[in-house]
């Protein structure tokens, strides 16, 4: 197999409120007269509709504190 090697490091992992499917489509009423039934776009509250939430930081022995 030849070919660049895929980047190992992301700056962003899927949001856990929603997995990733960041927007959805909800009913607000009965069927028009056409026949349409109307409905809202929604975003998530945890992402706004990204999908995708940052990476938090790495802890670190020294950003650890120990109580004794």
């Amino acid at each position: 197999m030849t070919g660049p090697t895929p980047a190992t490091t992301t700056n962003a992992r899927i949001c856990p409120d929603c997995d990733g499917f960041a927007t959805a489509a909800v009913t607000s009423g009965p069927r028009e007269a056409s026949g349409q039934l109307p409905t809202l776009a929604v975003n998530c509250a945890a992402c706004h509709g990204n999908g995708t939430v940052p990476l938090r930081p790495r802890l670190t022995a020294a950003d650890v504190e120990v109580a004794a």
